[in-house]
């Protein structure tokens, strides 16, 4: 292949961050075309704003999920820590007590949840799903309890307070440009950071990445600390915007979170994506559920709606995941994992030899990806 070849296809090739849920985004960009013509009132200004605001709390929940996610895990219970934090933050400013000092109590209380899911995971060795769906229920009845089963309501004044949730700088919501700093934030630590080059290399294989000198156990552990953080945040910003603190605030966001993640791109598996593809998730959602209440959809059939948008995303992300395994010359699944059971091939190599031929392959992925 020519040179002139080669830097035509490289120019040609679409962002990672896209690439495996090419079909999906294309619906949704033909939803937006349609939605200028079905709904007119869409393209209003104050109706965009609505909906970036409406982004925002998803949207930095699903930044922190993202990191989750890239390292083979799974966080369920960003949605009862959003509810913690919300509480939490509601008696405080009953109390009086000022603003960052709010904000940062928040933001400790999602880094600490975090914490807990992290060590369950990493140290303890429980499966993601189940750590995190027991640490659901554990918070959102700690939430209940915090207020014995009712909202907190409250007034205030205070003005940076009101930017977290309903206020703004010129026409630029509070949200969205927390939204936007917290993205700008993920996105450079998972590019250009060693943390972020460790956070995909356990996603790849964290057997792997172990041998390759990666710290996989504090690196996970840090993934769930940014995810509990951020859903910390969400729950300042939700009850800054509802002047409420509401102990069953936050339900499904969690899986919001992960269908934003989805939609742009990050594979369920662990180790490809990123924080570009989930802010255009984020965006995207919230888009489309717009669209569905410009248009007249109930809110049921908006539930359905979503459903069918998490089965599509995750086939799809499915099927690139097998692509890019097929592309690199691994077989599906080989990626998890550096051992096979131990019997010989028909090339007549002896198990002990096809093993470490397996895992010094992995290895070398995993310095490789280290090294970008």
């Amino acid at each position: 292949m020519s040179t002139s070849a080669v830097t035509r296809s490289s120019r040609l090739r679409v962002p990672g961050a896209l690439r495996g849920n090419l079909i999906p985004l294309a619906i949704l960009i033909l939803l937006l075309v349609g939605l200028t013509v079905l709904a007119p009132s869409f393209l209003r200004v104050q109706n965009l704003l609505n909906v970036a605001r409406q982004a925002s709390i998803v949207g930095v929940i699903s930044i922190g999920m993202t990191f989750v996610i890239l390292s083979g895990g799974i966080d369920l219970s960003v949605g009862s820590t959003l509810a913690v934090a919300g509480v939490v933050s509601a008696s405080m400013i009953v109390a009086g007590m000022p603003t960052p000092l709010i904000l940062l109590v928040g933001i400790a209380i999602g880094a600490a949840t975090g914490l807990a899911n992290g060590i369950g995971v990493a140290i303890l060795r429980i499966q993601p799903f189940i750590m995190t769906l027991a640490a659901m229920v554990l918070f959102r009845g700690v939430a209940l309890r915090w207020t014995g089963g009712g909202p907190i309501q409250f007034r205030t004044g205070d003005s940076l307070f009101d930017f977290l949730g309903s206020g703004g700088i010129a026409a630029i919501p509070g949200p969205v440009m927390v939204f936007a700093l917290v993205s700008i934030a993920g996105v450079i630590v998972l590019r250009y950071l060693t943390f972020g080059r460790y956070i995909y290399a356990i996603g790849g294989s964290q057997e792997a990445a172990r041998l390759s000198g990666v710290p996989t156990s504090r690196t996970a552990i840090g993934a769930y600390v940014i995810s509990g953080a951020c859903a910390g945040l969400a729950g300042v910003m939700t009850t800054a915007r509802l002047s409420s603190g509401d102990p069953l605030g936050g339900n499904l966001a969690e899986l919001d979170a992960i269908t934003a993640v989805v939609v742009g791109g990050t594979s369920l598996m662990g180790g490809s994506g990123g924080a570009v593809g989930t802010i255009a998730g984020a965006l995207l959602l919230a888009v489309l559920s717009n669209a569905m209440n410009l248009i007249g959809i109930g809110p049921f059939d908006q539930m359905m709606v979503k459903g069918l948008v998490i089965i599509g995303a995750v086939l799809f992300a499915a099927r690139a995941t097998r692509r890019r395994l097929v592309e690199r010359g691994v077989p599906p699944g080989g990626l998890r994992g550096v051992t096979a059971p131990a019997s010989a091939d028909s090339s007549g190599g002896s198990p002990s030899t096809k093993t470490g031929e397996r895992e010094s392959s992995h290895t070398s992925q995993a310095q490789e990806e280290i090294r970008r």
